[in-house]
């Protein structure tokens, strides 16, 4: 079977709106991460020849730390060069950190930790002048930032809290935590600015998109790993579609400390659901590494002559050499029209109370998830009919996730969650409107009423309604106001709420959204959750 016909037949075939006065179709940046990879990869000759075969422009390198800062500074410069002859981009990821307790360099410098007691990666200037200089160099990444910000460094101190990430929550409570934090990632961005150094995240939980895409970073979510893909990338979505940031996705094959912890359909699928969502960039975690040397590689299975690629690298060339020439994307995802919104202030919880990383928000250990941190949790179970469990959005989460298979697939219908700073042009159509957790802005509660008064139903967090409406409704009831209303709830899964949110929760086993005129939706193939379909049509 030709590869073309082969990959159809596995993801289903995509029945697109092209015409011939149609722009041309939307760009899309691919790319791998190279954790666990050989050292000074770009010295082998068959490196590139790896990128050209799986259609690879934009190389995550995982930074490589040399105690002698003119070692450093030469591999900067060696890098850039050879990406600049190969015509690939890169960024230097930072993930050192995570795992280590210090790094000093032969001029005395500490690189991981701070004065004041913070735990976080931070070239000299020097160094990042030298970064700032190379020309196919698109910015520094953080890796799992959230997460060390969450976890307090505890991964490199045998699971015990280490010292606090780039914001450190004493002094502040946790209603003030989400502006701290968001003033702390600034100051390191405008560091970097400096030196015209773009910085991003990777995120291994769906927290805090919106607080560094404010702070001028770009998030970007891991999906596959222990995620419910189609919620991270939703909450990804709305982060960049609030902030005016792009919109990237990194499928990422491990899962549950096992590499490759997906199969082939869930790869495939992620990949779909990725590049359909209207994701700019879509990277690979990883290209290279062979857990436990057991011979199995990652895209890549490395030899004594080269590499060869593993079933999962075809899957990856087929889908971009193949499956995307022949489904062409016309849309872009900052032209989704969202059915439902949800809004929070970002308090960094995704469900951990029973997890094994511990109940802690922004590594504050007197800060515990609560029953308004939690109420997004409990939309997101009711938004997907009852799939995704209401105590988190994380197969670290314990509980109901201790035996559950994963999956990749979970019905929702154009579900856009954003930050409490959002504003009425990004919420102009949407149906309901779900405010929850810790605080709302003045200014986006003004427009909320707006949308209502045009005929949105809003359902909040009583604590979170406009005054002069929880006079009305209480803790538990309804108020029509124009053409829409505003329900008040205790508990976002009442039989109270359920008869007006119907409409927008899915019959079947579908994710949908839509993108203009343009409606993609996902299903399940023969009910696999894991083998997805995909059908784009024009709006009715």
């Amino acid at each position: 079977m030709a590869r073309t016909a082969l990959i159809i037949a596995l993801l289903g075939q995509a029945h697109l709106t092209a015409n011939e006065v149609q722009p041309a179709p939307t760009p899309l940046l691919w790319g791998v991460d190279d954790a666990g990879g050989p050292p000074r990869s770009e010295t082998f000759p068959w490196w590139s020849d790896a990128f050209r075969e799986l259609g690879i422009k934009l190389w995550v390198l995982h930074a490589r730390e040399y105690t002698r800062v003119a070692e450093k500074i030469e591999g900067i410069h060696r890098v850039d060069a050879w990406c600049e002859a190969h015509d690939i981009d890169w960024i230097c990821n930072i993930e050192g950190p995570n795992w280590g307790a210090e790094h000093v360099d032969d001029q005395g410098r500490d690189w991981y930790n701070r004065k004041d007691g913070r735990h976080f990666g931070l070239y000299p200037d020097d160094i990042l002048a030298a970064y700032g200089k190379a020309k196919r160099l698109r910015g520094i990444m953080y890796d799992e930032a959230a997460h060390m910000q969450n976890c307090r460094n505890m991964i490199l101190n045998k699971m015990v809290p280490f010292k606090p990430w780039i914001y450190d929550p004493a002094g502040d409570t946790l209603d003030q935590a989400a502006a701290g934090f968001t003033r702390a990632v600034a100051k390191i961005a405008a560091k970097h600015e400096q030196y015209g150094i773009p910085l991003y995240t990777e995120h291994v939980f769906p927290v805090l998109y919106p607080a560094f895409a404010r702070a001028g970073w770009t998030p970007v979510t891991k999906i596959l790993k222990e995620s419910w893909t189609p919620v991270y990338a939703a909450c990804a979505m709305g982060a960049a579609l609030q902030y005016g940031k792009a919109f990237w996705l990194t499928p990422d094959l491990w899962g549950l400390g096992d590499y490759p912890g997906h199969s082939l359909d869930e790869y495939r699928s992620a990949l779909l659901v990725a590049y359909h969502l209207g994701a700019d960039c879509i990277y690979t975690e990883n290209l290279a590494y062979d857990q436990g040397q057991k011979g199995k590689g990652s895209l890549i299975l490395l030899t004594g002559e080269g590499y060869r690629l593993t079933d999962y690298g075809k899957a990856a060339r087929d889908f971009i050499h193949d499956y995307v020439p022949n489904h062409p994307r016309y849309y872009r995802f900052q032209q989704v029209r969202p059915r439902v919104a949800i809004i929070r202030q970002p308090d960094a919880c995704w469900g951990q109370k029973g997890s094994w990383l511990g109940d802690r928000l922004f590594g504050n250990d007197d800060w515990p998830t609560n029953a308004k941190t939690e109420g997004r949790l409990r939309i997101w179970h009711l938004l997907s009919n009852g799939v995704i469990p209401k105590e988190g959005l994380s197969w670290n989460g314990g509980g109901p996730y201790v035996s559950r298979p994963f999956q990749v697939f979970c019905p929702l219908d154009g579900v856009i969650e954003f930050d409490h700073h959002v504003r009425k042009p990004l919420l102009e159509g949407v149906e309901v409107i779900f405010l929850t957790g810790l605080g709302m802005s003045p200014e986006t509660l003004r427009d909320v009423a707006e949308c209502v008064a045009e005929g949105a139903t809003c359902i909040a967090m009583p604590h979170l309604l406009p005054t002069e409406v929880r006079q009305i409704t209480g803790d538990n009831g309804t108020l029509e106001e124009g053409k829409g209303r505003w329900v008040a709830t205790t508990d976002f899964l009442s039989d109270a709420v359920r008869p007006y949110v119907d409409h927008v929760i899915p019959r079947e086993d579908m994710l949908r959204y839509r993108f203009g005129d343009t409606v993609v939706t996902f299903r399940p193939r023969d009910g696999d959750p894991n083998r997805i379909a995909v059908e784009v049509r024009p709006a009715k």
